[in-house]
């Protein structure tokens, strides 16, 4: 479930920032389709669309990881897109560009340095959403399949033993709340550190 996190909040931040990142500095009718194919996932609910899009790849734990990470996605765009319209007018971007630097060099090192921040804390959150939907989609057949471990198909064994054993559905269950309690806090935590106005 945590490998499941990091890796489809990874393939997330690896197609969501760079795609923000040109949606933020160009604009224009970059912007326009970038932003309103992310405004269309993002239409959907998170683990519904995660739902799908794992029924449709197929029951493995590699499809589930790139379902949340597809699903993941549209917030990292909004978020990096969101940064960087607001650096792209700053004076030291705008010196740049009249020394003649090239887009990709002043994306990478005007624009992506200053959008960092806000994503390592926007990852924070996401990787608990992410440990979240594995978590369901396993106990709905979806994802990593048994006797491979994973917290949400413990959950689905421990169904049929809630009388005879409830303490097989506590643990994970008290596993998945802690980890997601505690990827919130670390989050709020590197808000709070990393947020200038802070």
């Amino acid at each position: 479930s945590l490998a499941a996190g990091f890796i489809s909040v990874s393939i997330a931040i690896a197609i969501g920032v760079p795609l923000g990142l040109i949606a933020g500095y160009f604009g224009g009718v970059t912007d326009i389709v970038i932003s309103r194919c992310a405004d269309a996932l993002l239409a959907c609910p998170f683990l519904v669309l995660a739902i799908a899009l794992a029924a449709f790849l197929g029951a493995s734990l590699e499809n589930a990881m790139i379902a949340i990470g597809v699903s993941a996605m549209p917030i990292f765009i909004r978020v990096t897109r969101g940064q960087a319209m607001n650096v792209r007018t700053e004076d030291y971007v705008s010196a740049a560009v009249s020394q003649g630097l090239s887009h990709p060099k002043i994306l990478a090192a005007y624009i992506l340095p200053n959008v960092v921040p806000p994503i390592i804390v926007q990852a924070t959150l996401t990787v608990a959403i992410a440990v979240l939907a594995e978590a369901s989609l396993a106990f709905l057949g979806l994802g990593q399949p048994p006797p491979a471990p994973s917290w949400g198909s413990m959950l689905d064994a421990a169904r049929q033993f809630l009388v005879e054993a409830p303490w097989m559905a506590i643990w994970p269950g008290l596993a998945i709340v802690v980890v997601v309690i505690g990827f919130n806090m670390l989050g709020d935590a590197l808000n709070d550190v990393l947020n200038p106005r802070t």
